[in-house]
C-alpha cells in the first residue's frame, strides 16, 4: 500500500496566525516548520503501523519548502519546491501511483465562519471557487484531482471546520483528527502537542486499515466536463486572470472556464491564482 500525504500549514497543531505561516517571519522560521514536520511524522507513523509499504509526502504550503527533511521520518520521501505539476498533490501521477491520499494540516475554505486562517489558495485574491457550481476550498480541489485518478482521500487533519468540510464533501468514512477548536480566524483552543499527534497517528492508522479492508472513503469525482468558476476579491485580479485564453467573464470579479477534465481545471485554477497577483 502506497500512501501520499499532502501537507499544508494552516491546519497544523498550534498554528493560529498568518505570521506563523509566512516565510521570513521569525516564528515561522523557529517554530512553525517544526510543528508542521511533527504533525506529518505522526501521520507517517500511523500509516506504517497499519501496513503501508511506502509513504510519499508532498509539501503543499507556500513555496513548498517548509517541511524539515532532516527531521522527517526517514521512511518517507518528500516532494519539495515550487512550482510543480500538481502542487499540493505532487506525486499523484507517479508510477506506480499512490493507492490513497491523506490531507494533513488543512484549513477550511474562504468565508467559513470562525475557521482558523480560512482561505482558498490566496486570501488576498480569491474569494471563492466552484466546481460545477459546488463551492469548494483546497480540500475539494485536491480531492477532485485525486478522484480524477480514482484515488480516494481517506484521512484529514486540521481544525473542526476543516474536518467537517472534508466529511461533508467526501463522506463520513473519511477519518479525521481535529487538532484545535477554532473560535475565530486567528484564535483557537489548541490541544497539547502529544495529544494532537496521537490523534493524527490514530486517524492515519484507522484510515489505512479501512482502506485495506475496502471500507475507506471513495474517490471524490466531479462530472466532466468541469465548469470551473472563480470569484476574485477585486476587479483588478479578474482583469489579469481574464488574459487566460478560454475564460469567460461573468461579472467584474467572476470568471468561468469549461475544462475537459479535473486536471485541466486544476491547472487553470492555479494559472488564474498566479497571474492575478498584484
Amino acid at each position: 500500500m502506497k500512501l501520499l500525504i499532502s501537507a499544508d500549514m494552516e491546519g497544523i497543531s498550534g498554528i493560529v496566525d498568518w505570521e506563523q505561516v509566512t516565510p521570513g517571519h521569525p516564528e515561522y522560521m523557529t517554530r512553525s516548520r517544526k510543528l508542521m514536520t511533527g504533525d506529518v511524522n505522526a501521520a507517517i507513523q500511523g500509516a506504517f503501523e497499519s501496513g503501508a509499504d511506502e509513504v510519499l509526502v508532498s509539501d503543499g504550503h507556500w513555496n513548498a519548502r517548509n517541511i524539515l527533511l532532516e527531521e522527517l521520518d526517514s521512511r518517507a520521501k518528500l516532494n519539495s519546491g515550487s512550482p510543480s505539476p500538481f502542487a499540493m498533490l505532487q506525486g499523484i501521477d507517479d508510477q506506480p501511483p499512490p493507492d490513497a491520499v491523506m490531507l494533513v494540516g488543512y484549513h477550511a475554505a474562504a468565508g467559513t465562519k470562525k475557521a482558523i486562517l480560512d482561505h482558498t489558495w490566496s486570501d488576498h485574491r480569491i474569494r471563492a471557487a466552484y466546481l460545477n457550481d459546488r463551492l469548494v476550498g483546497e480540500i475539494g480541489l485536491n480531492a477532485a484531482v485525486a478522484g480524477h485518478y480514482e484515488i480516494p482521500v481517506i484521512a484529514l487533519t486540521g481544525d473542526q471546520h476543516a474536518c467537517q468540510e472534508g466529511q461533508e464533501l467526501i463522506g463520513a468514512a473519511l477519518e479525521i483528527a481535529g487538532v484545535k477548536n477554532a473560535t475565530g480566524q486567528s484564535a483557537a483552543q489548541c490541544l497539547p502537542l502529544a495529544e494532537a499527534r496521537h490523534k493524527i497517528c490514530e486517524a492515519a492508522a484507522r484510515a489505512a486499515i479501512k482502506f485495506r479492508e475496502g471500507k475507506a472513503a471513495k474517490p471524490f469525482k466531479v462530472e466532466m466536463p468541469v465548469r470551473l468558476a472563480v470569484e476574485f476579491v477585486y476587479t483588478r485580479h479578474c482583469d489579469r486572470a481574464f488574459l487566460i485564453p478560454g475564460t469567460e467573464r461573468i461579472s467584474g470579479t467572476r470568471l468561468e472556464y469549461a475544462a475537459p477534465d479535473m486536471v485541466t481545471a486544476h491547472r487553470t485554477f492555479r494559472a488564474m491564482a498566479t497571474i492575478s497577483r498584484d
